[in-house]
């Protein structure tokens, strides 16, 4: 990434590279701002790749950070800014971080007693932590370069093709925009912490071409006055990702832009892997089909390939694809392959299937299914029909433990002021769902619990409903 920097710097000098609600940042102030922080850092030790956390607030500055860590020849571990501190300091020793910056001159300092070899790692990605303990992945630089080529070339990204990121770039979904941008030449505009209005005034003054986030960010996005007023002049790709749209509210951000959202996947082993940029009007449920060099396989439980509209496992096959986690200990495992070349990729999880047009259309979690007595629940299927019912804002649907079935389901459910009871949510359901998927333990609440990059936080909301 550096040397692109350098080469729009010598192109482009005066042209933006970098915004936020705080900084602005040409590329010959980024080449040099970058260029300061590195006479910062301490000398890496020779021979070794150190892994170094880097915990601050994920505006212009981090870019600047992470891009002189990597001048420096560190490796980067991104710990979101959401993390407390106790918790960062604790994370990144266990996963084996020489030290952690959370920004600022002569704030880093190498322990003394510990400085490893990251290898060939470039940026280390948390998986989303959400579903269990949170473990690394260890990306390296040519698959980072793969990853932003080709986000890059899917979306066409130039010096006139702003991208506004609505989650924080130490997330693998905006970090994937944040190096495609870098590569292509197109200015990055940083949103650290959610703000909705923040959002809308960042997004009507650099008319971006791509806004990027979760559904609820989008969603908030919509709702603001501002973009209620003028709509988003700029934009061609909203794109969205993270978490499951509901139909209503994608026809919702439709009304008001003017413009379809595109749904995209991506894991954090190994970034972006498929965009709806071309049916997104038509098949605004499917999240796409990969983009340039990435392939992708839907398996049955033997690794062969599924037929059309059938569901099955999710593989990602792509250049450069991480190998390892690094979890405790700064030891390493191996991420899950599945298949025989040419069905061959990393075992993402994920169920879902191939319609006949092509494109992908994402059915839920594997692990996230719930065992009640040996039957299997879809969470999704469960939030969704939640969804279509008025009253309901938003929910979220998880396994809780049962002493007689296994796993029990559980929601928890965002109401529209006023709007109606549990029990006439369990009688709407029961029209829509089998017995068994219907929730046996229910909460409300003002406000769904997030991880920082919008995110439901489910072990969160598992911990709650458990202890109903």
């Amino acid at each position: 990434m550096w040397d692109h920097v350098r080469e729009h710097a010598s192109r482009r000098p005066a042209a933006l590279a970098l915004a936020d609600s705080e900084h602005t940042l040409s590329w010959a102030q980024l080449e040099q701002a970058v260029r300061n922080r590195a006479a910062e850092l301490p000398e890496r030790p020779k021979g070794r790749v150190p892994l170094l956390a880097l915990h601050r607030q994920a505006n212009a500055l981090w870019v600047v950070d992470f891009l002189a860590l990597r001048v420096s020849g560190y490796a980067v571990l991104a710990l979101p800014e959401a993390m407390p501190v106790a918790s960062a300091t604790a994370l990144s020793e266990d996963l084996g971080a020489t030290a952690l910056l959370r920004g600022g001159a002569g704030d880093v300092h190498l322990s003394s007693h510990r400085v490893g070899d990251a290898g060939d790692t470039a940026l280390v990605h948390l998986t989303s932590g959400t579903t269990g303990t949170a473990r690394g992945v260890p990306r390296d630089n040519a698959n980072l370069r793969d990853e932003a080529a080709a986000v890059a070339e899917a979306l066409d990204l130039d010096a006139a093709h702003a991208v506004l990121m609505g989650t924080p770039v130490a997330h693998s979904f905006a970090s994937g925009l944040l190096l495609g941008a870098l590569t292509a030449g197109a200015p990055s505009i940083l949103l650290p912490r959610y703000d909705p209005a923040v959002m809308a005034t960042l997004a009507l003054r650099h008319r971006p071409g791509t806004i990027a986030g979760t559904p609820y960010v989008l969603r908030a996005l919509a709702g603001t006055e501002q973009v209620r007023r003028t709509g988003l002049p700029g934009l061609r790709f909203p794109l969205c990702g993270g978490a499951p749209l509901h139909s209503s509210w994608a026809r919702a951000w439709l009304e008001t832009t003017g413009v379809a959202i595109c749904q995209e996947y991506g894991l954090s082993e190994g970034g972006i892997a498929t965009v709806n940029l071309d049916r997104a009007t038509e098949r605004p449920e499917s999240v796409g089909t990969p983009i340039p060099r990435v392939a992708i396989h839907v398996v049955d439980g033997d690794g062969r390939p599924m037929a059309s509209g059938s569901v099955g496992r999710i593989l990602v096959d792509r250049p450069a694809n991480p190998t390892e986690y690094l979890t405790a200990g700064g030891r390493r495992v191996p991420i899950p392959v599945r298949g025989d070349a040419p069905i061959r990729g990393t075992d993402t999880g994920d169920l879902g299937f191939v319609d006949e047009l092509g494109l992908l259309h994402l059915a839920g979690r594997e692990k996230l299914l719930i065992n009640v007595g040996g039957a299997k629940v879809s969470p999704v299927e469960v939030e969704q029909c939640l969804l279509d019912h008025p009253a309901v804002n938003e929910a979220v649907v998880v396994g809780v433990a049962d002493p007689y079935r296994g796993e029990t389901v559980a929601a928890l459910i965002e109401m529209a002021p006023g709007a109606t009871t549990v029990r006439e949510l369990t009688g709407y359901l029961r029209g829509h769902l089998s017995g068994f998927a219907i929730p046996r333990h229910w909460e409300l609440t003002d406000a769904v619990p997030r991880t920082s990059a919008g995110k439901p936080d489910r072990a969160q909301i598992r911990y709650l409903l458990e202890g109903r």
